[in-house]
């Protein structure tokens, strides 16, 4: 039996991975993704056999413990592998050198300490900023925004870019040059060559989306993504279980008037924009419908500036019908046990155990907006959309950003 000269939990000790568990099988904080849940787990041995895997079940990142490594420390190439095995006899003092030749050594980091520290939304700004000035938007991003409702001139606004698809260690320098501080700014990073670098990389690329404070700072990017990534369609600019990196909060963002008496509530960055450039009427991005706690810090805001009413537009899976019809998405619907019901027949009583699952997720998300505006003293109302008789979603408009470009812009 082929015995390995050091096990996947000696290479989570050396790449400073937060542990949640300890054993052969133990949980640690996801590299890729942040995930503190102990979805990310680690395995050591199965069936007695040494096996040195992980797996995420949030984001679906997976692999053996080369491929961790190569993965972090930014490795490519034919022989990422061969390198990353060296790198780690060596880190690990098992190589039988004495010294390390072919790269600057530099001490494990401590992933994600950054992250509790107070950011400087200022310099963050002053950083970002300047990053947009030597970025562009590719032409098929420009007709993919005014395709969502955008006019030329809000584009131009909003300040949207595409994320760039090489030299990023170059944009890293110029920022440097420019006399600004990467240190404690999401999306940057220390490379396994020890220079500064932006978190840009092939699976990550699309439009570039800015978020923006109430008070008007660029707090962050989220990323639309070209091809959606493990099931993903967006992706925060950000460099959590890097080396010197620094993960993004998921901010919220605002569009429209600070002082205003009415906002509205919906989930995503780029829609809440969309719908803003389309009817003018303020509104706050969320990430996700369950994120709520900078949601409610800036309903806060808002209120200390006048603001009133909260008007609910998350999307319309909150009213979507249950029933099984065998149209969920492919392949859950395939192996779904209700699968082999005939549709049409059996709908009345047998329900999708996953539609069930994304309204109920949904609702969970609008009663956390209003159970935090019943503490705000602020009035909520629920906004609905493409329903049918008894109330319930037609399937066809789910975001409010989709229902005003067809009725109200597109003739």
């Amino acid at each position: 039996m082929y015995e390995p000269k050091f096990d996947i939990s000696e290479v989570a000790d050396l790449l400073g991975i937060e542990r949640l568990t300890e054993g052969n099988s133990f949980n640690v904080v996801c590299p890729f993704c942040g995930d503190r849940r102990g979805k990310m787990n680690f395995r050591v041995l199965k069936d007695g056999n040494p096996c040195n895997t992980y797996r995420c079940f949030n984001c679906g990142s997976q692999g053996n413990m080369l491929t961790l490594y190569a993965e972090m420390q930014d490795i490519y190439g034919e022989d990422r592998y061969k390198r990353a095995y060296r790198e780690i006899l060596e880190d690990l003092g098992k190589s039988g050198y004495e010294t390390v030749s072919h790269r600057t050594y530099r001490p494990p980091v401590v992933y994600g300490q950054r992250e509790q520290e107070e950011p400087d939304f200022e310099a963050r700004n002053r950083v970002y900023e300047s990053l947009l000035e030597f970025l562009a938007l590719t032409e098929s991003h420009r007709r993919n925004l005014l395709n969502r409702g955008f006019g030329r001139e809000q584009i131009e606004e909003f300040q949207f870019r595409s994320t760039p698809v090489s030299g990023t260690e170059g944009i890293a320098r110029r920022l440097l040059k420019e006399g600004h501080s990467l240190r404690g700014i999401p999306g940057f990073f220390v490379n396994s060559r020890g220079n500064w670098d932006a978190a840009f990389y092939g699976r990550n690329h699309g439009i570039l989306c800015p978020v923006r404070s109430i008070g008007g700072y660029i707090t962050g990017f989220q990323i639309r993504l070209d091809s959606p990534y493990d099931g993903r369609k967006y992706l925060w600019f950000s460099s959590t279980n890097k080396p010197e990196g620094t993960g993004s909060r998921s901010p919220v963002g605002f569009f429209g008037d600070p002082y205003g008496t009415v906002v509205r509530v919906t989930e995503g960055i780029l829609k809440a924009s969309a719908a803003y450039a389309m009817s003018g009427y303020s509104f706050l991005g969320v990430p996700g419908v369950n994120q709520y706690k900078e949601l409610e810090k800036s309903l806060a805001e808002l209120k200390e500036n006048g603001l009133q009413e909260v008007h609910e537009y998350y999307d319309m899976d909150k009213l979507m019908p249950v029933s099984c019809q065998g149209d969920y998405k492919e392949p859950v619907c395939e192996k779904c046990e209700g699968a082999d019901w005939e549709p049409g027949i059996y709908e009345d009583f047998l329900s999708c155990p996953h539609k069930r699952a994304k309204r109920d997720q949904i609702q969970e998300g609008c009663r956390k907006l209003y159970e935090i505006c019943h503490r705000l003293e602020l009035r909520c109302i629920q906004k609905r959309w493409d329903c049918g008789p008894e109330g319930t979603w037609n399937g066809n408009y789910k975001g409010i950003d989709d229902y005003w470009w067809r009725y109200l812009w597109v003739k």
